[in-house]
């Protein structure tokens, strides 16, 4: 069993854990946010190349590609977007 004091220092030692890896934490939701940010610019940002591609078909080989990495391109930013917007949003207090 542990002593008084080893005790105090045992809570003293667990609740710096606890400082350092919310401070962690909290430069994650700071990190997440910038994330949406840096995402929800893209549609802007190439929307010039975004509204070509929405133009191709699908005869051409390379417009039919582009189309087709798009796509999964727009999948995967659905799903990054929403995953940096959950982090952010997270309540540390």
């Amino acid at each position: 069993m542990a002593t008084t004091s080893e005790v105090k220092v045992g809570l003293d030692a667990i609740a710096k854990v606890i400082s350092d890896q919310r401070a962690v934490m909290q430069k994650v939701k700071s990190n997440a946010g910038l994330a949406s940010e840096a995402l929800a610019l893209l549609p802007t940002t190439y929307a010039d190349v975004i509204d070509t591609i929405n133009g191709y078909g699908n005869a051409d080989a390379f417009e039919a590609h582009a189309k087709a990495e798009f796509a999964k391109l727009v999948d995967e930013f659905i799903a990054l977007k929403a995953d940096a917007d959950t982090v952010a949003a997270v309540d540390l207090g």
